[in-house]
């Protein structure tokens, strides 16, 4: 699948959105944009789509596409898929890891069914602990086929953000993810560093996912939600 519309998106927020976003202007119409930046209509269209699911623009039926007026901005949405170390990064910290382990297993059937793999097909599990200014902050359990990355993974794997090294190693993108929070329970394989009075922690189980929908990572990461806040924004869809 063409990943088109997503840089035409960036391109139209850098060249037309931040130049507008204190006022509702009005975008050029579709055919106008089509021909200003080459592309196909459909890709124009589902460009405008992706920008009016980041909130950046609106739509008037039969009047076309408005930039949306800047509103507080909210560091690590939950509606925006971000790696640990730009969360770690937003909260204007300098990250880090510790005690990283990696161990190839094979799969029990939570991880079979989230990632979609055989039932006992082998993974690697990676275990670290991400420090900013080297406090541990969040405990990772990062779990990746090993069909998708091929046995040399363990020689090739660098420290720091994991899916900026499988973009960068691999060319494996993910695009998407979807994410569960739960309460975190004394079964949760937290390591004590992290249990310490005063760290409240958050539970994330989420399976990530290229552009085409395939999945590519399930991790289980436990963050302190005193050092890394998260904000949904809720917008209203129908009536009531």
């Amino acid at each position: 699948m063409s990943r088109k519309y997503l840089e035409l998106s960036k391109k139209i927020n850098s060249d037309i959105l931040l130049k507008f976003k204190s006022e509702s202007y009005r975008l050029p119409g579709e055919v106008e944009l089509s021909q200003k930046y080459q592309v196909s209509r459909e890709t124009v269209r589902r460009a405008l789509n992706q920008l009016i699911e980041q909130g950046k623009i609106y739509s008037i039926q039969g009047s076309g596409y408005y930039v949306k007026k800047e509103q507080i901005v909210l560091s690590n949405s939950l509606n925006r898929l971000s790696s640990i170390t730009e969360m770690i990064r937003d909260a204007y910290l300098m990250e880090g890891d510790m005690d990283v382990k990696m161990s190839l297993e094979a799969s029990n059937e939570q991880v079979s069914q989230l990632l979609t793999i055989p039932a006992n097909d082998f993974v690697y599990v990676i275990d670290r602990i991400r420090t900013a200014r080297e406090e541990p902050v969040v405990f990772s359990k990062n779990i990746i086929p090993l069909k998708l990355v091929g046995a040399e993974f363990a020689s090739r794997y660098k420290l720091g953000s994991l899916s900026s090294f499988l973009k960068e190693e691999y060319e494996i993108e993910m695009t998407d993810a979807v994410a569960e929070i739960q309460a975190v329970t004394e079964m949760d394989p937290i390591p004590e560093i992290l249990k310490r009075p005063g760290y409240s922690l958050l539970k994330f189980i989420q399976v990530h996912y290229s552009i085409e929908g395939e999945p590519i990572l399930l991790s289980y990461d436990y963050m302190r939600n005193d050092v890394i806040r998260f904000f949904v924004k809720r917008t209203k869809n129908g009536s009531y």
